[in-house]
């Protein structure tokens, strides 16, 4: 079985109402085309690294599904890069069948501790380094 990802991106500026109606409609074309829809949620509101037709920022939204009819995923592609519902989008061939998300609500929580400053990355440990040595420095002249 060929198990997909997607991932597209909708304009933050429109209601939670209109998100859940663009993810209905969503589902609604992959189910057309013989998948399975296995995840199907909301990540959340997020800065996009460059505007996209006029938008600084938007809404992320995950699919995980089981694969259909070649054909008609290839309709259902060309669709949603037309359609005015994704602002961008990407669909990924994964190796192996996604665990089932309930929530992001784990996710959530991993992620604050990262933020919190429990658990840095090698680069920002170098970056705060040189910052302090920088520092140290100004200080000796």
């Amino acid at each position: 079985m060929r198990y997909y990802e997607l991932i597209y991106i909708v304009s933050s500026n429109v209601e939670r109402k209109k998100n859940d109606q663009t993810m209905k409609e969503v589902g609604e074309k992959i189910q057309e085309t013989g998948s399975k829809i296995i995840n199907h949620i909301v990540w959340g509101k997020k800065k996009l690294a460059y505007p996209i037709k006029n938008n600084t920022y938007g809404t992320y939204i995950l699919a995980h599904y089981e694969g259909g009819d070649n054909d008609k995923l290839r309709e259902f592609d060309s669709w949603l890069k037309l359609s005015d519902l994704a602002i961008r989008h990407m669909i990924v061939k994964l190796d192996g069948k996604p665990d089932i998300v309930e929530s992001l609500e784990e996710d959530k929580s991993e992620n604050d501790t990262v933020e919190k400053g429990e658990d840095k990355s090698p680069d920002e440990k170098n970056l705060k380094k040189e910052k302090n040595k920088d520092e140290e420095n100004k200080e000796a002249e």
